[in-house]
């Protein structure tokens, strides 16, 4: 599959969440993927203008690759990821299709470094934010977004950014 037709197909693909949530025009994992890369990288600038001593460009890198994947596979239920061991069915299509992106992916999908914390942070905090979005809507992702941000909490050196996006997009912090 060419390069091109991986976008094609990202950008075509609806989140399966969102639709066994009722949600008409699902985001996609396309944009979902390009929120979660800005959200890293904004969190990576943050973080280094703290001081901490982190790549942006290699966040950035893994954030954008971090759904690739899916072009192959689609986007599945949570159940059916759940029943898989799916870290190692989305490496399996890396080390076939993406060899030279693999250690990104890796970074992300076992938060082996900060990199790859960051953005797994950032792709929990794109969902909580869309759920958020979807709530306004009047569809209910409540449990969703509680359960998000309880997951986004135990990110201990990441927290502190937590409650600017919840309060930035969500309207302040769930109860």
């Amino acid at each position: 599959m060419s390069l091109l037709s991986v976008v094609d197909t990202l950008c075509n693909t609806p989140r399966v969440g969102w639709l066994q949530r009722g949600v008409s025009n699902a985001e996609t994992v396309c944009a979902h993927s390009l929120l979660a890369t800005l959200l890293a990288a904004e969190v990576a600038a943050r973080l280094r203008a703290e001081g901490v001593d982190i790549d942006v460009e290699k966040v950035i890198a893994a954030a954008a690759v971090h759904d690739l994947a899916e072009a192959y596979l689609g986007h599945p239920s949570r159940e059916v990821r759940n029943r898989l061991r799916w870290e190692e069915v989305e490496e399996e299509v890396f080390k076939r299709e993406f060899p030279h992106l693999l250690e990104l992916f890796r970074w992300y999908r076992y938060e082996e470094n900060l990199v790859g914390r960051v953005v797994a942070f950032a792709d929990k905090l794109a969902t909580l934010i869309r759920a958020c979005r979807y709530r306004q809507m009047g569809y209910d992702t409540d449990d969703l977004v509680k359960s998000l941000y309880k997951r986004l909490q135990e990110y201990d050196d990441l927290a502190h950014l937590l409650d600017v996006y919840v309060s930035a997009y969500c309207g302040g912090v769930p109860a």
